[in-house]
């Protein structure tokens, strides 16, 4: 695990979703404190460059008289088919080395460190990079 770890403890203990304290052991509360910060890590960068996901559609007002817990399960998958082939067709109009980019940084994970080092730039280049390559995929999918 990157970054701080949590101090060591006699007990772990991870807070379910009814608010029910499960102990746990040491590896198991690391994981979950890993994956915790990475929901967020993903939470705030979603945020940050205004990706399109169900909620962002229910908050811009595409769903007014539903709540997102009781959207039913088939137009929820019809959305997210949409999205899917519009995201696709999105990708397949890329430069080939935009392309290989944004695969490399959201579908196998790669920092953006490693990406400067395959491309042979700096991070502030692929970051550069990055931020245009997501307008123009916004302005194709038509998230703005």
């Amino acid at each position: 695990m990157r970054g701080k770890k949590p101090k060591e403890r006699e007990r772990y203990v991870i807070r379910m979703g009814d608010g029910t304290l499960v102990e746990v052991n040491r590896e198991i509360y690391l994981e979950w404190y890993q994956s915790e910060r990475r929901e967020r890590y993903q939470r705030e960068r979603d945020r940050k460059y205004e990706v399109c996901s169900i909620e962002g559609l229910h908050e811009k007002g595409y769903f007014p008289e539903q709540s997102i817990c009781t959207i039913d399960v088939t137009q929820e998958a019809v959305l997210r088919n949409e999205c899917r082939d519009k995201l696709e067709n999105a990708l397949k109009s890329l430069p080939k080395q935009d392309a290989q980019l944004v695969r490399l940084l959201y579908f196998e994970e790669i920092t953006v460190k490693k990406a400067a080092d395959i491309f042979g730039c700096s991070r502030k280049t692929i970051g550069k990079h990055r931020e245009r390559i997501l307008k123009e995929l916004r302005q194709k999918i038509g998230c703005m």
